[in-house]
């Protein structure tokens, strides 16, 4: 969208832009129809596909009409194409020259029109009685050489010379054979020709059959006219040699007139345009040549002359050499000529010549040959057929006449053209003067309006201006008050770091003391269980002692008690008989009163 924006400030001071703007728009609506805009459109000589591209990127959110700006960028993206350049948004900032377009009167784009909407000329009836003798030639992969179509030519009985021409017009995409539509053209021309009709020297658009037309324009629309200094590679499917080559071979069969055999040998004369640039002129020449009338016109190759930056008159001066038959049009040879001077000016600064020398002299202009080649001439092929030969004599005779009456006609138009020459010059910098003193007024006006708006624009953004500035002294307010905000709350912030810093040192300390209280803690369990352990063996050692020492008191009690008894036996008897003590004795247990027994014993064995 900002490619977008910006192309009114690229294209708006231009006054070409403008005008056609008006065109198209003579009520200053802003709103181009898309009627308006077709019809304007399709007088640059674009394929409708490429015309239909152009449109969505100008009407990208698809309104259906094309305001101001989408104006400018459909006339920037058609320069683009015609200068050679795809077509899309990022070439619209390319430095290109201003759109071209025809004016629906000329012959150029009605011829245009009617290659893209007519019909083809050869009915479908003659086609498919031409289809059925195409079969009948068994041709090789849907090709017929020139050997197999020659038979069915001369059965024609039309002259050899027209028959050749019939040949190269058919042999559209010049490769040396004819397909089933080429084949059909050239039915078509003889049967027109059998009608007295004569043949055009350049095959009509209605005769281009509908598959060889959509080829042509495909390829023709991918062309860049540009200098020989930096020429496309060469396309042989354009070139004009391989037709030349096929009609040897109907010569080499003694199928044509003298006349014909000298005109399809031009190639291999002595010219001055080498062969290995003829292909590239030729290419430019048919994509400059969009009404397909075989000559090229002045404003036609303008810019290409153009790009040579070459001084204009050094150009117009080429171009008259170019122009040898004054025809204000230059035809395919002439033009190679043109651009081969243009070439040798421009690579190695040679200037053109005075006048044009014999081998300058296109091969097709030469009528004749010269005196070198007249004994070939006389010796050349013929028919058999005595009318034919006698024909092709006198047009070899006339022919001569016609070479020495040209002859002295160019020496005397070339003494004419000297004298012409700094008059047209003088009329040439008069019209451009002209033209440019006009663009200046435009310009000058456009410059007056412009800067009218300018003071407009001005008023209204000082005004934003001063807006902006007292938004600004707000803003600057509002940040003082938060940066103080801000000042403060870091320095609490700081505090509160420290603080906790300080809690977390604390905390640290806490920790490690916990970790000594827990060692210790663990420690004292551990010494805990050992004490418990030696409680529990000293308890059941107690509770062992208590019961040992419960038995030794329940054994003191019994004892005591004896002791009593004994006692007061003792005391009662005062020294008796000792039966009852022992009879007491039997009482106590040996094991508790072992000693006490033993006494008893010893007594009794005492009293015995």
């Amino acid at each position: 969208m900002a490619a977008l924006a910006t192309l009114t400030q690229l294209s708006s001071g231009n006054p070409v832009y403008e005008n056609f703007y008006r065109q198209v728009d003579p009520g200053n609506t802003g709103r181009v129809g898309p009627t308006e805009a077709a019809l304007f459109l399709k007088k640059s000589g674009l394929p409708d596909i490429t015309l239909g591209k152009i449109w969505d990127l100008a009407d990208p959110d698809g309104k259906g009409f094309l305001d101001k700006q989408g104006f400018y960028v459909a006339l920037r993206l058609v320069a683009c194409a015609q200068s050679g350049h795809d077509i899309s948004i990022s070439g619209l900032h390319l430095p290109v020259p201003s759109p071209k377009f025809k004016d629906h009167s000329s012959p150029s784009l009605s011829s245009v029109t009617s290659t893209n909407e007519s019909h083809w000329a050869v009915r479908p009836e003659e086609k498919s009685k031409f289809d059925g003798i195409f079969e009948s030639l068994a041709p090789v992969n849907g090709l017929l050489s020139g050997e197999k179509v020659r038979p069915v030519l001369i059965n024609s009985k039309l002259p050899v010379d027209v028959l050749g021409k019939v040949w190269d017009l058919s042999d559209i995409d010049k490769d040396g054979h004819l397909d089933k539509d080429e084949f059909a053209v050239a039915m078509h021309l003889v049967y027109r020709a059998l009608e007295k009709e004569p043949v055009p020297s350049v095959l009509p658009s209605s005769l281009i059959p509908p598959s060889k037309r959509k080829k042509s324009s495909g390829s023709l629309s991918s062309m860049v006219p540009v200098l020989p200094g930096s020429p496309p590679p060469p396309k042989d499917s354009l070139r004009s040699t391989p037709s030349h080559g096929s009609m040897n071979s109907l010569n080499s069969a003694g199928s044509l007139s003298p006349k014909h055999t000298i005109k399809s040998s031009q190639h291999s004369v002595n010219w001055v345009v080498p062969v290995i640039d003829r292909g590239r002129y030729d290419d430019i020449f048919l994509k400059t040549d969009t009404d397909l009338d075989g000559f090229v016109s002045g404003q036609e190759v303008k810019e290409i002359f153009m790009q040579s930056s070459l001084p204009q008159n050094l150009l117009a001066y080429i171009w008259a050499l170019a122009d040898t038959r004054q025809m204000g049009k230059l035809t395919r040879e002439q033009f190679s000529l043109a651009m081969h001077l243009i070439q040798l000016k421009v690579s190695k600064g040679m200037d053109p010549p005075q006048a044009l020398t014999p081998d300058m002299i296109p091969p097709s202009e030469r009528g004749t040959p010269g005196p070198d080649s007249s004994s070939s001439v006389g010796s050349g092929e013929f028919t058999g057929i005595k009318e034919l030969d006698e024909i092709s004599q006198e047009i070899s005779q006339l022919q001569r006449e016609k070479y020495t009456l040209e002859q002295d006609i160019r020496e005397t138009e070339e003494a004419i053209r000297h004298k012409t020459t700094e008059v047209q010059e003088m009329q040439n910098d008069l019209d451009r003067e002209t033209s440019t003193l006009q663009e200046l007024e435009a310009q000058k006006q456009d410059a007056q309006d412009r800067l009218e708006e300018m003071d407009q624009q001005k008023a209204k953004l000082e005004d934003m201006l001063n807006d902006v500035r007292q938004k600004c002294q707000e803003e600057s307010q509002m940040i003082s008050s938060l940066q103080s905000q801000i000042y403060s709350q870091e320095s609490d912030l700081q505090s509160q770091e420290e603080e906790l810093g300080r809690a977390k040192a604390d905390l640290n300390h806490l920790q490690q003391e916990e970790a000594q209280l827990e060692q210790s803690l663990q420690a004292g369990r551990i010494q805990l269980e050992t004490i418990i352990k030696s409680l529990k063996a000293t308890q059941d050692e107690i509770n062992q002692a208590r019961s040992k020492l419960s038995q030794i008191q329940d054994s003191q009690h019994e004892i005591s008690k004896s002791i009593e008894q004994y006692s007061s036996t003792l005391n009662g008897t005062h020294g008796g008989s000792m039966t009852n003590l022992a009879d007491m004795s039997e009482g106590f247990p040996e094991k508790e009163n072992g000693g006490f027994g033993a006494m008893v014993r010893h007594f009794r064995t005492v009293e015995r």
